[in-house]
């Protein structure tokens, strides 16, 4: 509540709506840019722990900032267009190249519409039919200003490559819709060898329905019935997406992004969500926790993960930065009871009993 004069008014809140995007699939950015210009993800600021974790939650906002920067630093507007041969869905790495080992393109089409969401949140992957022309579209609401331009555009190439995988390297969509403000008009028309539009309000490929119907892998590759047992740290792995408006488990992630930079904090975590520590707080408030008991809930999870993955505790207490050892035990034992040497004793222990 606000008291302005006798009157009493109520405060509005922000919503902490966020969407997230897995490293991995903003790892071939980082890796095009860096074999193409030379720039690092050091140069901009993204710490070799986040990178370290494939399936690591990075708030898409955050992204935003590092395609403007890339922008800056190489002084190229169209440089997912000097990168396009990186930006492929064999990236994700998924068991055995999931999204693109179909027998056809209609497959892997539906396998990419649906799996997407648990690499990506906020953003919506869909068919439009119009006659005889199929429209392959991708709605972000998340990404703001010239990014929305460099988003686009890493969407579109990296469908336009999941097509030619199955309809060859010299396939070219009818035309292309694109969102943001336009972005070296030539390049891009050359790149996809059709009419390129801009400022639309999502992206959009146009195929002909032939395209999609009668398009089998090229190049050669043969299709592989594959396995897809997952054991269960992978699988809860791809089923930890969180949804934009679910407030916990938002609030979980970001503090989870924000221990790759420093102890998370209050300060720091609003400064993720751009709203003030106070509305923060309010927000903690109001779905009944205190930041650090939050906080601490979700670094002991983190290192219990890195216990049963071997790490040892000086290792532990890096990626979860901890000034040192000493400092995480001390977080450990508050929250748990017993120091993390105690505790991973007693994993082994119970590793050893008979079933």
């Amino acid at each position: 509540m606000i008291r302005l004069g006798n009157k009493i008014e109520r405060e509005v809140i922000p919503m902490l709506e966020t969407a997230f995007i897995r490293c991995c699939y903003i790892a071939p950015v980082l890796s095009g840019v860096k074999a193409c210009y030379g720039i690092t993800a050091d140069q901009l600021l993204i710490p070799e722990t986040l990178l370290q974790e494939p399936m690591s939650l990075i708030p898409f906002t955050e992204v935003s900032k590092w395609f403007t920067q890339i922008e800056e630093l190489t002084g190229e507007a169209d440089y997912m267009v000097k990168i396009h041969s990186y930006l492929s869905l064999s990236a994700l790495k998924m068991p055995g190249d999931w999204f693109l080992s179909a027998p056809d393109l209609i497959i892997s089409f539906r396998r990419i519409n649906h799996g997407i969401c648990s690499f990506q949140s906020g953003a919506s992957y869909y068919p439009i039919q119009s006659g005889k022309i199929f429209k392959w579209c991708y709605n972000n609401p998340f990404v703001k200003g010239r990014a929305r331009s460099h988003d686009s555009l890493r969407v579109a190439i990296t469908l336009l490559n999941a097509i030619k995988h199955f309809s060859g390297s010299q396939y070219s969509p009818r035309k292309l819709s694109l969102s943001g403000p336009p972005i070296q008009q030539k390049d891009t028309e050359a790149l996809f060898n059709c009419p390129v539009s801009w400022n639309a309000p999502q992206t959009e490929l146009w195929l002909d329905n032939n395209d999609l119907i009668f398009s089998t892998p090229s190049d050669g590759f043969v299709y592989d019935n594959l396995a897809t047992s997952l054991s269960l740290a992978q699988l809860e792995n791809y089923l930890n997406m969180p949804q934009p408006n679910d407030t916990p488990k938002v609030l979980y992630e970001m503090i989870n992004y924000s221990r790759y930079y420093n102890l998370p904090s209050v300060v720091s975590v609003a400064a993720l969500f751009g709203v003030s520590r106070q509305q923060l707080q309010r927000h903690l408030q109001k779905v009944g926790f205190s930041f650090t008991d939050l906080s601490s809930f979700i670094l002991c999870n983190l290192a219990i993960k890195y216990m049963l993955e071997g790490r040892d505790i000086t290792d532990i207490a890096a990626r979860l930065s901890y000034a040192n050892a000493h400092s995480f035990s001390r977080s450990f034992r508050r929250f748990r009871q017993q120091t993390p040497t105690q505790y991973l004793k007693s994993l082994n222990l119970n590793s050893k009993k008979p079933l």
